[in-house]
């Protein structure tokens, strides 16, 4: 809100991040943000898992930083690597991506859009009237 409070939005790059695909929907999740104002999302912990990562937030692994990684993602351990086919990793990331591309394209047409904007303050709001007015935004009670 700062930057189009300011006339800078679209001049700042925003980027979202921080439990994006937890709902097992990146593509509603990173929409959302998009209508949020962001330009683009990060995806970490999801490329992880998709390589194999054997943690998940019920129960981490935690090895990352230990060089022994069991699934040979972040290890440099001759044995430990082996367990890594980098080609299927690279099948299943690209894949999940085209299908979540899919999905943003279904969500972004309802509203005009056959493309990712830069920004979408158009669909920003505020509940609190003054800082509606403020930023010249849409205020919801």
């Amino acid at each position: 809100l700062a930057a189009v409070a300011q006339g800078r939005q679209g001049q700042i790059p925003l980027w979202a991040a921080g439990g994006l695909g937890k709902t097992g929907n990146l593509a509603a999740d990173a929409f959302k943000m998009f209508c949020l104002g962001a330009n683009g999302v990060f995806t970490g912990k999801l490329i992880l898992q998709l390589a194999g990562c054997l943690g998940n937030d019920h129960s981490r692994c935690n090895a990352c930083n230990t060089g022994l990684c069991p699934a040979g993602i972040t290890t440099q351990e001759p044995l430990l690597v082996r367990r890594l086919d980098p080609d299927r990793v690279a099948e299943n990331i690209v894949n999940y991506f085209l299908g979540v591309d899919k999905e943003l394209r279904k969500l972004m047409a309802p509203i005009g859009n056959s493309s990712l904007p830069v920004g979408r303050s158009d669909c920003l709001i505020s509940t609190d009237k003054a800082v509606a007015d403020r930023l010249q935004v849409q205020y919801v009670c």
